[in-house]
């Protein structure tokens, strides 16, 4: 996102070339005044220099600004008609009137943007009746008021100005509404991103350490091996489980380190889980893993080592699981059955977010998920379709 170039006191710097500009125009008008010292030439000297304030903050201070702008105008109407029928010409000022109907149309907030805009515009279409435009002079070198199809085609370009104006700042607000909705979208769906991420990196760990802590605890009386090697074990995830966290952290640190981390190879994890005690059968073809484009495989390792950690959290020690990948018909399925009755007492509780995840991260790649009972087991199944690029002849 661009950010507006700002000077002093927060004022755009465009909006101060504008301002300098308005300046120039007053000098001329003060000149004029201080040439002929008449009453319209004083009041217009002196509504010439309102414009400068007025233009330099039109955009910073909105309803300010606006409302000078139009009392500028209107004044200035009223010197002109004063004047006639001598004509004091067409003001460059008159381009203040499509300027208050912008910037009320794009700037102004709550409450006042829902009605402002509208009144500025009805006022300026109003006033535009008694532009200096509207008056001309006749071939005998008379001043006279447009009339007919002149004055409507001159009335006509005044209001469709106007009208370009409200319509394009409307346009504008709606783009950069729209522009920080999905700026918040994003940055929610990146909040939602990494949550899950640390939902990932430590559940799975995390049930490890406990599965493994509570076996060195058991084997601590009567096999020292054994529950040194749950020590060891305990000690390997927990700096696994702290580097992963350590590049999450890396990446929220730097916008330019996108990259998730990711969990190990699938033969680590599938080790890993065996090491806690699972008795896990495979069937893949290791060259079926190597062909997926990375999303893919990055959702199918996710899933496993969340069904994996479900099995060992929830399901009595020991227990069988059977998993299996194959790709048919450009889709890649995962089956992950567990064999094995569920523990009635378990000091771990899950809340389902692992799961969602795992939904999420299918969908995402336009694929499904479910996740459910069998007769003596759970089954949690996956299907990604997969991009035409991975097809092979």
């Amino acid at each position: 996102m661009t950010q507006n170039r700002r000077g002093w006191f927060g004022v755009r710097l465009g909006d101060a070339a504008l301002a300098c500009l308005a300046a120039l125009c007053a000098l001329v008008y003060l000149a004029i005044a201080a040439a002929d010292p008449t009453p319209i030439t004083c009041a217009q000297a002196v509504l010439a220099l309102g414009f400068i304030p007025a233009l330099l903050f039109w955009r910073t201070r909105v309803t300010l600004a606006a409302l000078a702008l139009l009392v500028l105008l209107a004044g200035w109407a009223i010197t002109f008609l004063a004047a006639l029928p001598l004509y004091t010409g067409v003001p460059p000022y008159l381009l203040a009137a499509p300027l208050a109907v912008y910037s009320t149309s794009r700037y102004s907030t709550n409450p006042e943007g829902r009605w402002l805009p509208r009144v500025v515009l009805a006022l300026c279409a109003v006033g535009s009746l008694i532009s200096p435009v509207m008056w001309v002079w006749d071939d005998s070198f008379h001043l006279h008021y447009r009339h007919n199809a002149d004055a409507a085609i001159t009335l006509g370009a005044h209001w469709a100005l106007l009208g370009l104006a409200y319509f394009w700042a409307l346009h504008r607000r709606d783009l950069a509404e729209r522009t920080a909705q999905e700026y918040v979208a994003a940055r929610e769906r990146e909040r939602v991103r990494i949550a899950q991420e640390i939902h990932d990196v430590l559940a799975h760990n995390l049930t490890l350490i406990n599965v493994q802590s509570s076996a060195g605890l058991i084997a601590a009386g009567t096999d020292p091996q054994a529950a040194t090697e749950a020590l060891r074990t305990v000690k390997a995830v927990s700096a696994e489980a702290l580097g992963q966290v350590r590049g999450i952290v890396a990446t929220l640190r730097s916008p330019d380190q996108i990259a998730e981390p990711t969990p190990g190879t699938l033969a680590e994890i599938i080790a890993g889980f065996q090491g806690a005690g699972m008795n896990i059968t495979t069937e893949y073809a290791q060259s079926t893993l190597d062909d997926l484009p990375a999303q893919h495989s990055l959702a199918l390792r996710r899933i496993i080592t969340e069904a994996l950690t479900n099995v060992l959290r929830h399901q009595e020690a020991g227990s069988t699981v059977r998993l299996s990948i194959t790709e048919h018909a450009g889709e890649v399925e995962l089956r992950v059955l567990s064999l094995g009755r569920a523990q009635h007492q378990h000091t771990t509780m899950g809340t389902g977010t692992g799961l969602v995840g795992a939904r999420e991260r299918a969908e995402s790649l336009g694929g499904k998920l479910s996740a459910q009972p069998t007769g003596d087991g759970w089954l949690v199944s996956a299907c990604l379709p997969l991009p035409m690029r991975a097809h092979h002849d």
